[in-house]
C-alpha cells in the first residue's frame, strides 16, 4: 500500500514526538526518585544532627548513649524507634574515636562536625538510605509519577492534535501541486495553483505558475506558428497550382512568361522555406558561427554598394557616414554580418517609396560600435515597432506581402545580433520612415 506524504509526514512528527516525550517522563522519573532519596537523606540528617546536639546539652555529655535506650532524651529516641536512622550512623568523639554506632568507617568518607556552643563536641558519620522505604514516601512518589504520566498523556495527546493540523497544512498545497502536475502534463496548459504561503512551498507554487505561463504561451506561439506557416504558403501554393491547372487545360498557352510566372511563385516558396530552415536553426542553437576578429566598416559599406544599383533604380538615395571613419574590430561571424546587413536594406528597397532616403551611419566608442539604418516614409506606427521582430509580422496598412516577404527577414536579424552578444531596437526614423538601431560589443577601435 502506497503512503502518502501527509501520512508520512505524520508518522515521522508523531514519532518524535513520542521518543521526546517518553525520553522526558524517564529523565523525569529517574531525577525525582534519585532527588527525593536525596531531599529525604538531607533531613534525616539535619534532623539527627539537631537531635544529638539537644541530647547532648540535655545530657551534659555523650555518656547517656552506653545506657539502655529507654533513658535516652524523647528527641533521640523518637528517631532512633522509629526506624529512621535505624543502625546507620557512627558518633566520634573530638579526637575521632568511637562513641556510639558500628557502620565503619570508609576511605574517603568526611565525618560531620558536631558543635556546642560553639565547640566542636563529637563528629558524624552518617549513611544515607539507598532506597525509599517509608510508606508515606513511597505514597508521595507514587503520585508524583502518576501526575507526570498523565502530563505525559496530555503532552502526546497535544502532539497528535498539532502533527495533525501542521501535515494537514503541509500536504494541502502539495497535493494541490502534485494535481497540477498531472494536468500540466497532461496538456492543460491553463492549471495554475493557489500560493498560500511565502515559504519554500509557496515559492514552489510560485515557480510552478511561471512554468505552466510559459508553457501556455509557448504553446500558443506554436500554433500561431503552425498557423503562420500554413498561411504564407498557401498563397503561392495556390498560385502556382491555379496557373499549373490553367496550362493543363489549355487556358493559358506554355510559353516562356508562364514558366517564367511558375518560376517565380517556386523561388518565392524557396526563400521562404529557406528562411523558415535559418530562423529554426537560430532557435534550436544549431546555426553555426565560425567567428573571428574582423574590420566591420569594410564589410558593411561593401554590403551597401552591392545594393546601390537596386536602391537608385529604386528611386531610394543612399547616404552614408562613419565615425571613426578608419573602423572599428568586431569577434563576429563576416557571413551572418553580411545576412544581417543584406536583410536590412532588402527591407528598405522593399517599403521605402520611391524618391526617399536611406541613411546609414556608423559609429564607435571604447565598447561598442553602433550601426543605424533609417529610412523615409512610410511611417511605422510607434505601437507597431515593437513588434516588427516578430516572426510572419508585418506592418499591413503600408508594408504587406504584395510589397515584399513573409516577414521573417527582421526576426532572422534579430537572432543574428543576439548571436553576436548585441542589441537590435527599432525606432521612429527622423526621415518618416523607420530606424533600425544596431549595437555589437567591440574587441577594439583601430585608429
Amino acid at each position: 500500500m502506497r503512503i502518502k506524504i501527509q501520512q508520512r509526514l505524520l508518522l515521522a512528527i508523531l514519532t518524535a514526538a513520542m521518543l521526546a516525550v517518553i525520553s522526558m517522563f524517564l529523565i523525569m522519573q529517574w531525577n525525582l526518585g534519585r532527588g527525593f532519596l536525596q531531599y529525604v537523606n538531607t533531613i534525616e540528617n539535619e534532623k539527627l544532627s539537631a537531635a544529638l546536639i539537644q541530647a547532648y546539652t540535655e545530657s551534659g555529655g555523650w555518656d547517656f548513649l552506653q545506657d539502655d535506650p529507654a533513658t535516652w532524651p524523647k528527641s533521640l529516641s523518637r528517631l532512633m524507634t522509629g526506624g529512621m536512622i535505624d543502625g546507620r550512623l557512627l558518633l566520634l568523639d573530638e579526637n575521632l574515636e568511637p562513641i556510639f554506632g558500628n557502620i565503619g568507617e570508609k576511605k574517603g568518607d568526611q565525618p560531620a562536625p558536631l558543635t556546642h556552643d560553639g565547640k566542636v563536641v563529637s563528629y558524624l558519620l552518617y549513611q544515607p538510605r539507598n532506597e525509599i522505604s517509608e510508606a508515606h514516601q513511597l505514597k508521595f512518589v507514587k503520585q508524583q509519577e502518576l501526575a507526570m504520566l498523565l502530563i505525559t498523556g496530555a503532552i502526546l495527546l497535544l502532539s497528535i492534535a498539532f502533527s495533525l493540523v501542521v501535515t494537514s497544512r503541509m500536504a494541502r498545497p502539495i497535493a494541490a501541486l502534485t494535481e497540477g502536475t498531472h494536468r500540466l502534463a497532461g496538456g492543460d496548459y491553463s492549471t495554475r495553483v493557489e500560493v498560500t504561503s511565502a515559504d519554500e512551498l509557496g515559492q514552489l507554487a510560485l515557480n510552478f505558475n511561471a512554468l505552466a505561463l510559459a508553457l501556455d504561451n509557448n504553446e500558443k506561439a506554436r500554433r500561431q506558428w503552425v498557423a503562420d506557416v500554413s498561411h504564407e504558403l498557401r498563397t503561392p501554393l495556390a498560385v502556382l497550382r491555379g496557373e499549373i491547372e490553367a496550362l493543363q487545360d489549355g487556358i493559358r498557352p506554355a510559353d516562356p512568361e508562364a514558366l517564367a510566372s511558375l518560376h517565380g511563385e517556386v523561388l518565392h516558396i524557396s526563400r521562404l522555406i529557406d528562411d523558415l530552415y535559418q530562423l529554426s536553426l537560430f532557435h534550436v542553437g544549431a546555426q553555426t558561427y565560425r567567428k573571428e576578429s574582423l574590420d566591420l566598416p569594410p564589410l558593411l559599406w561593401q554590403v551597401v554598394e552591392s545594393f546601390r544599383g537596386k536602391l537608385n533604380r529604386a528611386g531610394i538615395a543612399v547616404s552614408t557616414a562613419a565615425t571613426p571613419a578608419a573602423g572599428a574590430t568586431v569577434f563576429a561571424d563576416r557571413e551572418r554580418l553580411r545576412q544581417l546587413f543584406t536583410n536590412l536594406l532588402d527591407n528598405s528597397l522593399k517599403y521605402t517609396d520611391p524618391d526617399g532616403l536611406l541613411e546609414i551611419a556608423l559609429q564607435a566608442d571604447k565598447e561598442q560600435v553602433r550601426i543605424d539604418f533609417r529610412d523615409s516614409g512610410p511611417e511605422v506606427p510607434p505601437g507597431e515597432l515593437t513588434k516588427i521582430f516578430t516572426r510572419f509580422y508585418r506592418v499591413e496598412r503600408s508594408r504587406n506581402r504584395e510589397l515584399g516577404g513573409a516577414g521573417l527577414g527582421l526576426a532572422i536579424c534579430r537572432s543574428i545580433v543576439e548571436a553576436h552578444e548585441g542589441t537590435i531596437v527599432a525606432e521612429a526614423s527622423p526621415l518618416g520612415g523607420l530606424g533600425i538601431v544596431i549595437t555589437l560589443p567591440l574587441t577594439g577601435v583601430t585608429t
